[in-house]
């Protein structure tokens, strides 16, 4: 039996298509080839128009420091605490400052009673003069009556001069003790500003970073008691390179991606660094390590409870 020969159908089907066929053929190739072209250099530019970064959260800190020497009586400081600017978080021992203050009331009240003893003394020479002045007055009329001596007037006059002079040296005595109960004053102001010393503020709202010292230890003037973060003051640091930067401006929006989030947090760009730096430690990339980088701040502007000071992050900005 003589086995069947199959032929192929392709070339006979290409032999049978007309020119109409076959323009249609290229006609519908191209067009492939096109949009396929298209969705290619679409995909690229779309992923060359996004700038992706490395970053991590950096903020702004301040140190509780005391200007004076001595114990800390209390200290309302632990690591962790949120605490509110100019709440009191630190108490030195201020015992001998109290005791100056006390002094200083006591001499203050020592002068008031003088210069009450003055002021009565002034009000007892007024009325001895007022009595003198009204003899001198009296022996003058009679003296144009020649119905005194001389000698009688001459020694009230005498009298009169006398008290005058008691009253101006009693005068300028009181005003002496007004001087010296305004320079206890002027004494008891500057101990009490010693005294504000004494009592450590919060210098910031933020969170207690690090403690360095315990209540009941000795402190001296200018040591640290704390490290504070300034929580309001976080932001996200990242470096780009001097081409990308010619697409960002100031305001320029970001988005800032951390792990554990699903949605990415906004933020826009508040610095740019003038001058060009050595690429940070946490670049990770061969490439970036290689070349110079220009530092950028990002602000964050919602979401910013869920940011930690030292945080890596990655953020994504578009160019204009």
């Amino acid at each position: 039996m003589k086995q069947k020969k199959y032929k192929s159908h392709q070339p006979i089907i290409l032999n049978q298509l007309t020119l109409d066929d076959k323009l249609n053929f290229k006609t519908l190739s191209f067009l492939v080839l096109l949009i396929t072209s298209i969705i290619f250099f679409s995909n690229c530019r779309s992923k060359d128009n996004l700038i992706e970064a490395a970053g991590v959260v950096d903020g702004e800190t301040v140190l509780v420091k005391s200007l004076v020497g001595g114990q800390v009586t209390l200290l309302e400081l632990n690591e962790g605490d949120r605490l509110v600017q100019d709440s009191l978080v630190a108490q030195i021992d201020d015992r001998k400052i109290q005791k100056r203050l006390e002094a200083l009331d006591i001499q203050a009240q020592e002068i008031r009673l003088n210069q009450q003893k003055t002021r009565e003394k002034i009000n007892l020479l007024l009325e001895t003069k007022n009595y003198w002045e009204d003899k001198v007055q009296r022996l003058n009329r009679l003296k144009e009556k020649q119905s005194v001596a001389g000698d009688e007037l001459q020694q009230a006059q005498l009298k009169l001069a006398e008290i005058n002079t008691s009253l101006f040296e009693v005068r300028q005595a009181l005003k002496s003790l007004q001087v010296k109960l305004e320079a206890l004053d002027n004494q008891k102001q500057q101990i009490l500003l010693q005294l504000a010393d004494y009592s450590l503020e919060a210098p910031a709202s933020g969170l207690v970073l690090r403690k360095f010292i315990n209540q009941g230890e000795t402190v001296f003037p200018g040591q640290s008691l704390a490290e504070i973060l300034i929580t309001s003051s976080l932001f996200v640091e990242t470096f780009l390179e001097e081409e990308e930067l010619s697409h960002l401006r100031l305001g320029h929006p970001v988005d800032i991606f951390i792990d554990g989030l699903t949605q990415p947090l906004p933020g826009e760009i508040t610095f740019i660094g003038r001058e060009a730096e050595f690429s940070p430690k946490y670049i990770i990339s061969e490439k970036e390590r290689k070349s110079l980088l220009y530092r950028v701040k990002i602000k964050v502007k919602e979401g910013q409870d869920k940011l930690k000071l030292g945080m890596p992050v990655t953020v994504n900005l578009r160019r204009r």
